[in-house]
Order: structure tokens, then sequence, then C-alpha cells
């Protein structure tokens, strides 16, 4: 922590009104860190760049027989296939999951509704809306998105009010409103979040949120905070600090 004092001092601040650092910044905002990906998946990318529509079909039934919904990119890739048949099998995969989804999100949206008390099923609730949400399945231009997106705010909430463990949901709603640009109500979580939780997620979504609406007084302000606290910053936290600081 002392080094960071010492390079904040010694270093010049990105300027917060830069578009590009914006989106830079938002990168490192997200969980890329944990991200693993299939390698099961990495070869049936490169068979549709094949010519032998056969390999091409027998690889995607064999995606569709498995977890197909760890596929869903590459049944999108396979819509826009030449072969006629290759994509109809991609549309019914697609067609599949998104079934699956939508019935399980009735079945936990009647379940939700006569028990909201219960925290182990909200919590729950929360994990499929975020798996939906990020599959790839629902476009952020459709009706359907806004729906769901707004669903899972209203389950957050409900959450923060029955959960002792409501850090990681601040966290969570406060992304969610950022990615849907209501800074407002992010503003509400924000400080929220850093008035009852002094760590650093906390300090970080509001760097974040002051950071988006240009305010260079109180980003300075939190930064320094950060810095002055017994917080000890992980990797992803360092790497965002070295970016305001300009460090590579």
């Amino acid at each position: 922590m002392v080094l960071i004092l010492y390079l904040l001092r010694n270093r010049k601040v990105k300027s917060i009104e830069d578009e590009d650092e914006e989106e830079r910044f938002h990168i490192l905002f997200t969980d890329r860190f944990s991200i693993e990906r299939d390698t099961r998946i990495v070869p049936l990318e490169e068979t549709l760049l094949m010519n032998d529509t056969k390999i091409k079909r027998h690889q995607l039934l064999d995606a569709m027989k498995r977890d197909s919904s760890g596929y869903i990119n590459i049944f999108k890739i396979a819509l826009r296939d030449e072969d006629v048949e290759t994509s109809h099998y991609a549309a019914s995969a697609i067609d599949k999951i998104k079934r699956e989804f939508d019935l399980k999100l009735q079945q936990f949206s009647v379940a939700y509704e006569k028990n909201k008390t219960d925290e182990k099923l909200s919590k729950e609730y929360s994990q499929f809306l975020d798996e939906y949400i990020n599959s790839n399945l629902l476009d952020e231009d459709e009706y359907e998105y806004k729906i769901i997106m707004g669903i899972h705010i209203q389950v957050i909430e409900n959450i923060l009010k029955i959960t002792e463990d409501k850090d990681k949901y601040y966290k969570k709603i406060i992304d969610i409103l950022f990615k849907i640009k209501d800074l407002e109500r992010a503003r509400k979580y924000c400080e929220e979040f850093i008035e009852n939780y002094k760590t650093e997620d906390a300090y970080m979504v509001n760097l974040r949120y002051y950071f988006l609406i240009k305010d260079k007084e109180n980003f300075k302000k939190c930064f320094e905070n950060l810095l002055k606290s017994s917080i000890k910053l992980s990797n992803k936290g360092l790497e965002i600090i070295r970016f305001w600081l300009g460090a590579s």
C-alpha cells in the first residue's frame, strides 16, 4: 500500500472524461479472471469453418446431447451456415435451450411469489436469472431482456431485505444498474454499500460511479480513502489502481 501511495503522488491519474478510458475501465470490472472456456467448444467452432457438412452435422448433434447451454454462441454461428441442415440443427438447439430456460423461469417465478421471505429460494432465483441474462439467448434491445433485468433487480432488492449476507448482493445490483445505465438508483446502493461495508468491492463500485458521472472531486476523495485504508487489494483491484495511475 505504501508503494501505491508513492505511485499516486508521482504519476498522473487518467482523465475521467476520456471515453476510451471509460471502456477500458469497464472491461477491468468484468469478471474475466473467473471465466473458464470449455475446451470442447474450440474444436466445434473450428468444425464450423470446414466444408465437410457431415462432420459439422455430427458435431452439432453431439453437442446437443450434452449440456448444450454452453454452446449457445456456437449454435448462433451455425445458424448462418450455408448448409441448410446444419442451420436447422442450430435453430432447433437454440429453441430447445430457450424453452428450458423459460420453463425454469416460470417455475421459479411461481415459487418465489408464494414465499418471498425464503432466502434460499430467492438466492437460487437470482442465480438462475444471472445465468439466463448471461446466456446470450436474449438480445439486450429486446423487451424480454429488459423485463428479466427488471425482475432480477426486484429479486435482489428483496434479498437485501432478508439476508445478512448483503455485500455480495449490493455489488450485484449495482453492476446491473450500471449495465442498464440507471445511475440514480445505482447511487443509492453505492452509498449504502460503502456505508455498511468498507471493502474493496464497495470502494471500487463507488469509484466507478464517480467515474461514470465524471465527478472528479469525489472520485479523488474515494480513491484516496481506499489507499489510506487497511484493505489488502486483490490482483484485480491492483490492476484497476495501475490503470488509474497510468501504469501498464
